[in-house]
């Protein structure tokens, strides 16, 4: 008799577990995950047979097919073809790609902008917004907006980006007056080195103050082309006497 009701036992068993097999297949939605049974066979009145049903790979999968993820998945192209892994994964987000280049159309003044108004620039984060301010500190401001190429790090492809959005306001440009100003003074601007600097105040106090700009092509080590990039930026205010 007592083998009876362990036969019995065991028979209400084995149909609990197929039971909520048959109940997991039937009512849990694809592609979600349910909710895990407890690992105690006697929750619920239900025998261990019934937890590991419900545990197998059928019902609990964690592959690829079941749960498809955005990173594996392969989208075709607009030709038809499926895209390869690489090509399915989504693109990190980076300071580059936070703000894409469609929505960055702020026109920022060259001459007068700051480094927050750069960075509403494409692909110009804080470190090359602080490089263009530090380089126009330095000329006295920009007379042309190719001068940004000369910006340590500015590429044809960055300056073609953001040369669009880019207002050019020339009349703040600062001059420095070639019959007043020091070596110290004169070597300091980008387009001076010390001994053009030096050989500036040595003409002047050689053969009088400067009448106009043109007189310091006079100068033997400053060529045409240095001369051109520099006339820009300076002036003879100190006239000397008539």
């Amino acid at each position: 008799m007592e083998g009876g009701m362990t036969r019995r036992k065991g028979y209400a068993w084995l149909t609990a577990a197929l039971a909520t097999a048959l109940l997991v297949l039937v009512f849990w939605p694809d592609g979600e995950h349910p909710q895990p049974l407890p690992a105690n066979g006697d929750t619920l009145g239900l025998p261990p047979a019934a937890v590991a049903v419900a545990h197998t790979p059928a019902n609990h999968s964690h592959s690829k097919e079941a749960y498809p993820s955005t990173r594996y998945r392969k989208a075709a192209r607009p030709d038809g073809e499926p895209r390869s892994h690489e090509e399915a994964r989504p693109h990190e987000t980076t300071v580059a790609h936070a703000f894409p280049r469609e929505n960055r159309r702020t026109k920022v003044s060259l001459n007068s902008g700051d480094t927050l108004d750069f960075q509403q620039l494409y692909n110009i984060g804080p470190t090359f917004a602080r490089r263009i301010v530090n380089y126009r500190n330095a000329l006295g401001g920009f007379v042309d907006k190719r001068q940004l190429m000369e910006v340590y790090g500015m590429d044809s492809a960055r300056y073609a980006d953001i040369a669009p959005y880019i207002i050019l306001d020339s009349d703040d440009v600062q001059r420095m007056d070639i019959n007043s100003a020091t070596i110290d003074q004169l070597k300091k601007h980008p387009y001076l080195d010390y001994y053009q600097a030096k050989a500036i105040v040595r003409l002047r106090e050689k053969e009088g103050l400067y009448r106009t700009p043109d007189d310091l092509k006079r100068v033997p080590i400053i060529d045409q082309e240095t001369y051109n990039k520099l006339s820009p930026y300076i002036t003879c205010n100190s006239l000397p006497n008539k």
